[in-house]
């Protein structure tokens, strides 16, 4: 099976709003995604002024992150095998709306864990859905950075949740978290009234009768995202720590975990790019190869060097994270949803729960040794990127 027969074709005649559908959905996945990590942000307030304890207040981040990383594949395959989807529209509100009536909910815990569920289901049925739309409009020649764009429209809705949680809950307190519903309703109202036709169907259609799909180069990529996405939440998680250890001040050492962050924006809009234009597959060997020793520089150099390797590390680490997506869009074409599902929710969880496992090993081992793991993740990552049988091209 070649890849220019199981894919939608570059066709000349592809209709001139692939701009204004790409930017609807990278925005649309901005806001989404803005919505989780306004849990973290609300954990103070629930502790220190509502009274919940530790546990009761974790449960809700926790019980958003296992439902909608549980969930995303599931409907993912629902919509590769029976045409079932959610509007995109319809997810993002959900995603809103769960998160939003917790401002109204704060004396009701099993309710406000009822409407964390249903901010979950909107974010599993987002992902899917809304992945499955790029993959259809992107075609050989620019799906790297169409795939880009979209992943980085998630990054900094990630990295804007806490900020607006926190402006809106030193503001007006839990009850002013309602408000954060108008970025939905504005997403889902501007996605509803200029809709992106449902055109994954059609590629699904033109797959299904080849038969010559393999999972197997792509269960080597989803073992090598979940490795990395062990490191990339390992990273953000004990680097803060290091960095303060290591002589930093708090706000300085944020800072610099902030600005690596937006060095992975850069890199995967730059690893996007290369990948239509160099290959996929080189692409993503190379840049996750090259940020093993950016990260040892990390853990044996200070100063301005160590900053640097930061940087550094940040930008060829993330590089790959939508050059990979890609790759497993285009070798199981008529599992777009599915695939979509695996790599954003299930790897994304298990690379989580490596983390526990890091944490494990600081217990008993010390920080810096936990940290030491992390190259040999990373290499073990570029191995199963290496063996993946994917097309040259052309």
């Amino acid at each position: 099976m070649s890849l220019s027969t199981s894919l939608p074709r570059d066709q000349e005649a592809r209709p001139p709003s692939r701009v204004r559908e790409i930017t609807q959905l990278t925005l649309a996945h901005l806001i989404n995604d803005i919505y989780a990590p306004v849990l973290m942000a609300l954990q103070p307030l629930l502790i220190t002024t509502l009274g919940y304890s530790y546990s009761q207040a974790a449960l809700l981040p926790v019980m958003h992150s296992l439902i909608s990383s549980a969930l995303q594949p599931i409907f993912g395959s629902l919509a590769d095998r029976r045409g079932f989807r959610v509007s995109v529209a319809l997810s993002v509100l959900l995603s809103g709306c769960g998160i939003a009536f917790l401002g109204l909910l704060s004396d009701h815990y099993l309710i406000m864990l009822g409407s964390i569920a249903v901010a979950a289901v909107g974010a599993a049925t987002f992902h899917p859905g809304a992945l499955c739309k790029v993959a259809a409009i992107a075609v050989s020649s620019n799906r790297g950075r169409l795939t880009s764009f979209f992943i980085v429209g998630g990054n900094l809705g990630q990295a804007l949740g806490p900020i607006l949680g926190g402006i809106v809950i030193t503001t007006g307190g839990l009850s002013a978290v309602t408000w954060l519903l108008i970025p939905a309703l504005l997403a889902a109202l501007l996605l509803a009234v200029r809709p992106i036709p449902d055109i994954c169907p059609v590629a699904a259609r033109q797959t299904e009768s080849s038969g010559s799909e393999s999972w197997m180069p792509v269960l080597l990529l989803f073992a090598g995202s979940i490795l990395r996405s062990w490191v990339t939440f390992g990273a953000m998680t004990f680097l803060p720590t290091y960095l303060v250890l290591s002589g930093y001040p708090l706000i300085e050492a944020t800072f610099l975990i902030s600005t690596m962050l937006l060095a992975g924006v850069a890199g995967q809009l730059t690893g996007g790019y290369l990948s239509d234009r160099m290959g996929r597959k080189p692409v993503s060997v190379a840049t996750t190869f090259f940020s093993i020793p950016a990260f040892a520089a990390i853990l044996l150099t200070q100063g301005s060097l160590q900053i640097a390797a930061m940087l550094s590390f940040g930008f060829f680490l993330w590089a790959s994270f939508s050059v990979t997506i890609a790759m497993a869009h285009e070798l199981m074409p008529s599992r777009i949803g599915l695939i979509s599902g695996l790599f954003m929710g299930i790897a994304m969880g298990a690379g989580g729960i490596g983390v526990s496992v890091s944490g494990v090993i600081a217990d008993h081992f010390g920080l810096t040794a936990t940290l030491s793991v992390f190259p040999a993740l990373i290499l073990a990552t570029t191995l199963l990127f290496a063996v993946v049988g994917y097309p040259r091209r052309g």
